[in-house]
């Protein structure tokens, strides 16, 4: 693994190839316990899915509130990551322990090396010229700003919504109406293919004892596609509770008003809504 390191002023920078080390547990730890209590959670981060490369930036700061003493020496304040996702493609994250929020620390990393990254010591400097994507889960308002501030472009918003149980789906209107003449394959409703970049967030990390139900149907007439998409959510949703899911997680594209339509017929609830933002 190489390292690089930058010299301490408002923030400390140590660089590193792959992913965050073990040290970093706890931070992303209290990020996500922070965040889940309003719904601005981010999956769980998987950097055992296949990924050609990845590169952390542990973010050390003197900063601290008023209330509290200087500390003597930095204090790991954030970790960005980079995945990347395909040639000159990189998905791009920070996350910021809870104690240091509201404090710059973001700001002061992205003003110290630029939003495209470019200021990063080795190993960063490999994905110089490459275009990066973000996701701010849950349209999470102080991420949409810093995004925003460095030039980022939105890429799209997508709903992530929950049937949360077998009974709740019982009751639903798409299980009480009579099975459609269009049946759709087992595979058309739990393994068709995600939007390019999407893919790379909806896939995660879904809750424990959740199934993952993936949506796509051609373009074609209103109402021919809407009957699609309800055979393939039912055949979809029957597949996986015989897979022994407990509840089941999808996302879909915010303005994709049939989607949208027929969810909510089999019971399926809003959770959050997702934004990509993307820079290059």
């Amino acid at each position: 693994m190489s390292t690089a390191d930058t010299e301490p002023e408002l923030i400390a920078l140590r660089c590193y190839d792959g992913p965050p080390s073990h040290g970093t547990a706890p931070l992303f730890r209290a990020a996500r316990a922070a965040d889940a209590e309003m719904g601005f959670s981010a999956p769980a981060q998987s950097f055992s899915r296949s990924s050609a490369r990845s590169l952390t930036a542990e973010v050390r700061t003197l900063l601290h509130r008023w209330t509290s003493s200087a500390p003597s020496a930095p204090v790991l304040a954030a970790v960005v990551t980079a995945r990347q996702l395909r040639p000159s493609l990189w998905a791009v994250d920070i996350v910021v322990d809870p104690q240091y929020r509201s404090m710059g620390v973001a700001t002061a990393v992205f003003e110290t090396v630029g939003a495209d990254l470019s200021g990063l010591p080795a190993p960063f400097g490999t994905i110089a010229g490459a275009s990066l994507v973000g996701c701010s889960y849950g349209s999470h308002p102080a991420s949409a700003r810093l995004a925003r501030r460095f030039g980022a472009q939105a890429g799209g918003r997508r709903d992530r919504l929950l049937l949360p149980s077998r009974s709740d789906y019982a009751a639903s209107r798409m299980a009480r109406s009579p099975r459609p003449r269009f049946v759709a394959s087992a595979d058309d409703g739990r393994n068709v293919g995600a939007p390019p970049v999407w893919q790379y967030f909806d896939d995660a990390g879904a809750d424990a004892g959740a199934g993952r139900l993936r949506i796509s149907v051609a373009d074609s007439p209103a109402d021919t596609r809407r009957h699609r998409l309800a055979g393939v959510v039912r055949t979809g949703i029957e597949h996986l509770w015989a897979s022994g899911a407990d509840s089941i997680e999808t996302s879909v594209d915010a303005s994709d008003a049939a989607a949208l339509d027929v969810l909510r017929s089999a019971a399926f609830q809003h959770d959050r809504s997702d934004a990509l933002f993307t820079l290059g």
